[in-house]
């Protein structure tokens, strides 16, 4: 899944619009390996870029982590494909 993808299946799956879909993905982005204690520090970074609570950010941190581990699995499963 390229960027754009990742993009619109996060708005799509969240709710949230493109823009905000955009800002979360600079957030994952500028935090580069995927584990606990980067999620910590994504989470507060989600809140503060879109301004919502605690709450909502882990959802949707929760979620794009979801959306990348899927097309990672996926990859793996099907690497040429």
């Amino acid at each position: 899944m390229n960027k754009t993808g990742f993009i619109n299946k996060l708005a799509a799956e969240t709710g949230l619009t493109l823009d905000q879909a955009k800002m979360v993905n600079e957030v994952i982005e500028s935090n580069p390996f995927i584990g606990k204690n980067s999620r910590e520090k994504i989470i507060p970074q989600i809140g503060a870029k879109l301004g919502i609570d605690e709450k909502q950010s882990k959802d949707i941190c929760d979620k794009a982590f979801d959306i990348i581990g899927g097309a990672l699995f996926e990859k793996i499963k099907n690497p040429f494909g």
